[in-house]
């Protein structure tokens, strides 16, 4: 019987040292050069433990990385496991400088080594140990590295769908949540819409009556969008940027604002998206157009994923540390993947505080255990 424990520990500084070699190099989303390099760094990690490895050009974002392993037997599953992580970080160029990738009482810290610098470690040293150790499951595996996941996924989302075709299940590498680094068992949707009103200029002092303010009619619409919140049933509207207006004595004669919208479940999705494109405009010479959609469907707690959660928890107790599940309002490629029909283990990699924000870190101690677990998973599901 082995002893994935005790495996996981002594491959320890095999795993660290890689966790900091990928924090070294900074990969905000922006830019692509960094994420082409780090893309180019894991797919020959990928290439060395057995991994057909193909790199997927991008124009604007750093190019992605799938990595595929056969079954390697004709009497295998014929369903893949698939095993998701991205490889930007919320960080600009500079912040490493600055906050340094430091080890203080039993914890690491450094920009991105939570979110998700220590996941994608795992995955790579993980999948080498259950390689070399003989370990390897009866069944095809698929790894997909992405580099755009920080702004929603836009370029990668055709590619984490296809890989998800067939999958009978998908470990997501995001860091657990919050301080009790629990799975993620649901995730809201969210969507982003835009509302542009058009309206007429005129000088706001000589003539006001002539102008059409598109100010005034998109605060209108915002307080009609603040009060579709329900935040009891985990619907939440949030007008997070406006602009308009081009001179404080002209009636403006246009205005803009973005709107950050998170549901629960599908019903909830489609039944807001309905309510925001039947809003219409009440003031006289103004027009209204209403753009965008939900690009992150909402991820709900099916009883395959609670089968898939509770047998993780259940070898977690086995190996001596907590494991819980828990629900949030941020989205992953993990909505993607159970939006496909995937059982989707989120919140894989790693425990720590403070993802996306100073003092980001993971514990040192969990970080075995998650390897401990990420291998067994590989082996056993």
């Amino acid at each position: 019987m082995t002893d994935w424990l005790a495996l996981a520990n002594s491959h320890e500084t095999e795993l660290f040292d890689l966790i900091e070699r990928l924090v070294m190099i900074e990969t905000p989303t922006s830019d692509k050069a960094a994420n082409d390099h780090i893309s180019s760094v894991v797919a020959d990690l990928l290439t060395s433990i057995g991994g057909v490895v193909k790199v997927h050009p991008q124009e604007k974002f750093g190019d992605h990385v799938t990595a595929d392993w056969p079954a390697d037997s004709n009497d295998a599953a014929t369903q893949h496991a698939l095993i998701v992580g991205h490889l930007d970080t919320v960080w600009p160029f500079g912040t490493l400088e600055r906050m340094g990738y430091t080890e203080k009482e039993g914890r690491l810290y450094g920009p991105g080594v939570l979110d998700m610098k220590a996941g994608i470690a795992t995955t790579i040293i993980g999948l080498g140990i259950v390689r070399k150790q003989g370990l390897w499951p009866n069944r095809p595996i698929k790894v997909l590295f992405n580099t755009d996941e920080e702004v929603g996924s836009p370029s990668s989302r055709p590619l984490v769908e296809e890989s998800a075709k067939g999958a009978e299940y998908a470990l997501i590498m995001e860091p657990g949540q919050a301080g009790a680094g629990a799975l993620k068992t649901r995730r809201k949707g969210l969507g982003e819409f835009r509302l542009l009103v058009e309206g007429k200029a005129s000088h706001a002092g000589a003539f006001p009556e002539r102008g059409a303010s598109a100010i005034h009619e998109l605060a209108h619409r915002i307080i009609e969008l603040q009060m579709m919140n329900d935040w009891t049933n985990g619907i939440t509207i949030n007008t997070g940027i406006i602009s308009g207006g081009s001179a404080r004595n002209t009636i403006p004669a246009k205005a803009e604002a973005v709107i950050d919208v998170r549901v629960r479940t599908n019903e909830q999705a489609a039944e807001i998206e309905s309510k925001i494109r039947a809003l219409t405009p009440t003031i006289e010479g103004t027009t209204l157009t209403i753009t965008g959609n939900f690009h992150r469907p909402p991820m709900e707690r099916t009883p395959q994923l609670a089968e898939l959660a509770a047998k993780l928890i259940g070898w977690s107790e086995d190996f001596g540390f907590e494991l819980t599940e828990e629900s949030t309002g941020g989205g992953s490629d993990a909505n993607l993947t159970a939006a496909m029909g995937v059982p989707s283990a989120d919140g894989m990699g790693s425990k720590g505080l403070n993802p996306h924000a100073e003092g980001e870190n993971i514990q040192i101690g969990e970080q075995i255990n998650r390897l401990a677990l990420f291998m067994k998973a590989i082996n056993s599901l």
